[in-house]
């Protein structure tokens, strides 16, 4: 018998991914003599009364920059009630700010991480790999970031976790019913046996739009920006419908189109990625051989179309 504590929320598409792989086996691991426990409050009184902490990154947000002492603080705590600790690092990108909790965890897990982990002692100085790429080409004008640089003996804890694909992202996502099966999930988790799935359309569907690229370009990035820019001036021979549209547009527009380009924004993994395979066009993205992800949904040439980041 054992417990785990999970300290997490539902307040964005990556946290509910997260809970939702854990939520679902939740009853299967009970046969198996595994509880699970979920707490969205650091102060949960039996938090510490378990044998593992997983700990989602999303909950501490809003202590990094004003509080980061309460984070340690905590970690210290877990620590010396003997817990085994379980950092899962949410964010966006390959990369990470978070690596200053590297010495109070047995392990630290992100949804997508670089292939070669040495990557992780180097300095971007706008923060993430591509970012860096970006304002080297186009001359953006991005921001330096400071931030923790691991101990290269601390590499060996920074492991894989899952990524943000276990979420609904169809066109229902923002419906009452979805709000209130949010809302429930955690209660029925435990009696309920649910399953992850939804509809996706057939690729071989008739498709008349060639290219699809619907972005914004409000992005607080400037290198982000000046890449989808980039994209956009490429693109307007094959398709000059950019910007915003209505939700159900959006989808109508994807599900007739062959192919669906999906550029990079905080993350190399975005939202986007997953409504066009939902929708069964063909993905397109700057390449991805240096990141490792799970599921796998990004294989060159079978499971999308890679380009190079300079397009050429």
């Amino acid at each position: 018998m054992s417990t785990i504590s999970i300290i997490t929320n539902s307040k964005s598409p990556n946290s509910r991914s997260f809970n939702c792989p854990l939520l679902i086996a939740r009853s299967y691991l009970a046969d198996a003599g595994i509880t699970l426990r979920f707490y969205t409050h650091l102060q949960g009184k039996k938090i510490f009364d378990a044998d593992i902490l997983f700990i989602n990154s999303y909950i501490f947000k809003p202590f990094w920059k004003n509080s980061k002492d309460e984070i340690f603080s905590f970690l210290r705590n877990a620590q010396e009630q003997r817990l085994r600790i379980f950092w899962f690092d949410n964010t966006d990108s390959t990369w990470s700010t978070q690596f200053e909790v590297l010495p109070y965890v047995e392990m630290y897990l992100k949804n997508q991480i670089f292939k070669n982990k040495s990557l992780y002692l180097k300095r971007f100085h706008t923060g993430r790999i591509f970012t860096d790429y970006f304002d080297n080409l186009y001359q953006s004008g991005e921001r330096e970031t400071d931030y923790f640089i691991p101990k290269k003996n601390d590499l060996s804890k920074v492991n894989l976790s899952w990524n943000s694909c276990f979420e609904n992202y169809t066109k229902y996502r923002y419906s009452k019913l979805v709000y209130l099966k949010h809302l429930a999930f955690p209660l029925t988790s435990r009696y309920v046996r649910s399953r992850f799935k939804f509809k996706f359309t057939a690729p071989d569907k008739p498709r008349v739009t060639d290219i699809n690229l619907r972005v914004g370009l409000s992005h607080s990035r400037p290198s982000i920006v000046s890449h989808r820019r980039a994209t956009i001036k490429l693109l307007k021979i094959y398709n000059d419908s950019f910007g915003k549209v209505s939700l159900k547009k959006y989808f109508k527009e994807l599900q007739s189109s062959k192919i669906g380009l999906s550029p990079f924004g905080l993350g190399e993994i975005t939202l986007r990625d997953y409504e066009i395979i939902i929708c069964g066009a063909a993905l397109m993205k700057p390449d991805l051989t240096h990141m490792e992800t799970w599921p796998d949904y990004y294989v060159n040439n079978k499971t999308y179309l890679p380009f190079k980041w300079d397009f050429s």
